[in-house]
């Protein structure tokens, strides 16, 4: 079976997502992790993650259910993915009638299990109660103002992470070490990008620091444990001209371990992505 078509990557992130398949199925796909996305002594997080998505979705393209957009996904980083080869294997658990559950999981060249993840995409259902779902959602909307009067600020290393110099920053709040409360935000894009997709904007939401660094007045090494986001906007429906607005806050924390909760927002204030992390203070 051949790869189905796709579009020339559109930006450093997606060329870093490239996929092909090790079985014709699509079942196993290859993934060489490439240098210059690494967050301490593995890949990126959120590269991890847009990796998993990215290989169901490619997987739903060979078994034609294309129109199951993804939904949520539920992932473990339990090791760090290296740079080099390496496998993501995908099965279907369920599918239903208009809903599938996948799962992932990536393996290094000897074969070891580095990270997993639960996949549901589905068609849209109760389609009826469009207008009143309308007022369902609570979560207040941030004060958005324009991003273009927030300047870009450089996040290279020593300052961030690797993986950071392919992204663009427009912090406003939360400036790390600085002792402020455990929140964060400001504006975060992708340049050259043509098309927001799943894949992309859940790994995206990964790509702030911890809201703790903000609190902390040295840097300390953090670890995100277990992910879990909602994807709440049809991607071809968010304007690729504008970043996004991300932020970020600590809800509680113990024994060196934060529950942090992140959003990411269009600047028409739509809430895209809503995303719980589990990040331990690692020394």
């Amino acid at each position: 079976m051949s790869e189905p078509s796709v579009s020339a990557p559109q930006t450093d992130f997606e060329a870093a997502l490239t996929l092909t398949p090790a079985k014709d199925d699509f079942t196993v796909l290859n993934w060489d992790v490439p240098e210059g996305w690494e967050q301490g002594r593995g890949a990126w997080g959120g590269l991890v993650i847009g990796a998993q998505v990215l290989a169901v979705e490619k997987r739903q393209q060979v078994d034609q259910d294309s129109d199951r957009r993804v939904r949520t996904i539920s992932s473990q980083i339990f090791a760090p993915v290296p740079v080099g080869p390496s496998t993501i294997s995908v099965e279907c658990l369920r599918r239903g009638s208009g809903m599938s559950t996948w799962q992932t999981m990536v393996r290094n060249a000897q074969g070891e299990a580095l990270a997993q993840a639960v996949v549901i995409t589905a068609t849209p259902r109760a389609t009826d109660l469009a207008s009143a779902e309308a007022t369902w959602g609570l979560a207040p909307v941030p004060t958005l103002g324009s991003w273009q009067d927030v300047p870009v600020v450089p996040i290279d290393p020593p300052l961030g992470p690797v993986f950071s110099r392919h992204l663009e920053y427009r912090p406003r709040l939360g400036i790390p070490m600085s002792g402020a409360p455990a929140r964060t935000e400001g504006w975060i894009g992708l340049v050259g990008l043509t098309q927001w997709t799943a894949h992309l904007l859940l790994g995206l939401v990964d790509a702030w620091w911890p809201a703790a660094y903000t609190a902390l007045a040295s840097p300390r090494p953090m670890a995100t444990v277990s992910f879990g986001a909602h994807l709440l906007v049809d991607p071809g429906e968010i304007s690729p001209a504008e970043p996004l607005l991300h932020e970020a806050m600590v809800t509680c924390a113990e024994d060196g371990f934060t529950s942090e909760l992140r959003r990411l927002w269009t600047p028409d204030g739509r809430l895209v992505v809503e995303n719980h992390q589990s990040i331990v203070v690692v020394a």
